[in-house]
């Protein structure tokens, strides 16, 4: 079996750039249990922002904000654990992180973009 023909379905489904940010919601989604997909999402997200549409452009944005706000929120709540805020923090962490996704995906099937994908709240 010739090896381009074999990944052509693959080829013309990655074309569509819709598509590409669907995999990256997938990948932060997985991420929920296992954590390490979240990095290939992220490395996705900023190769892709550069060469997609606005409207996409800001699902990317929002994907990346997730990543860094969700790292940022766990080093405060790891450091903070010793005077009980932190056990709010992380408690409150995979809340605000599933929320997120639900609400870009949601966006993104709607076909709208996020409306402030820099805001660490909900876009």
């Amino acid at each position: 079996m010739n090896a381009e023909r074999g990944l052509g379905w693959f080829s013309e489904v990655m074309s569509n750039p819709v598509t590409v940010v669907r995999l990256t919601y997938g990948l932060f989604a997985v991420a929920v249990v296992t954590g390490f997909p979240m990095l290939i999402g992220l490395i996705v997200a900023y190769v892709a922002r550069r060469d997609a549409p606005v409207w996409l452009n800001s699902h990317y944005t929002f994907l990346i904000g997730t990543f860094w706000g969700g790292l940022g929120l766990f080093v405060i709540g790891a450091l903070t654990w010793i005077f009980g805020v932190g056990m709010v923090v992380l408690w409150v962490l995979p809340l605000w992180y599933v929320i997120r996704l639900v609400r870009g995906w949601i966006l993104l099937d709607n076909h709208r973009p996020v409306g402030r994908p820099e805001s660490l709240l909900f876009g």
